[in-house]
């Protein structure tokens, strides 16, 4: 009778150690896949330019980017048309990119290998652009000017 009792406490505690381990690897396998959703995924790189390493994050919000420029731009043709204008070619145009998400990420990536290659290139020459200069380039390409427009001034002859 002892030995039936004792046999089953080590069976007892066998089964719980199992049932442990088991929802232990469980539980890691869910942390690991919440992670790998989440994190280490967006960290992959897409693209490797020299040294430099073009992640699926940076890659993603680039073509979000571009996709929402595209939407942009169909919803302003399709205000042009509104008034008359004959714009169905651009708009069958801007929906045929929509349709083509492939292609819209290898456009996307093509432009991020050779914006790297272009300061690859720069900085290999010795080409130095401050952030100042970058910051004015994006302002006036918005048109947005904090210190006031630049206006040419008149240049008196003789």
């Amino acid at each position: 009778m002892r030995q039936a009792g004792e046999r089953e406490r080590r069976q007892s505690r066998i089964i719980l150690y199992a049932f442990i381990g088991i929802m232990i690897s469980v539980v890691l396998l869910l942390v690991y896949g919440y992670l790998d959703v989440n994190y280490f995924q967006f960290q992959r790189p897409v693209a490797k330019i020299g040294e430099t390493e073009i992640s699926i994050k940076q890659f993603e919000a680039r073509v979000r980017l571009q996709r929402q420029q595209l939407l942009g731009q169909y919803n302003q043709f399709s205000q042009y048309a509104q008034f008359g204008l004959d714009v169905k070619s651009q708009l069958e145009q801007i929906q045929k990119s929509l349709d083509a998400p492939e292609t819209i990420g290898q456009t996307v990536l093509d432009q991020m290998i050779n914006e790297e290659l272009i300061r690859q290139e720069a900085a290999k020459r010795g080409i130095p652009v401050s952030e100042a200069e970058l910051n004015e380039e994006v302002q006036g390409a918005f048109g947005y000017y904090p210190n006031g427009s630049h206006t040419p001034s008149v240049t008196p002859t003789q």
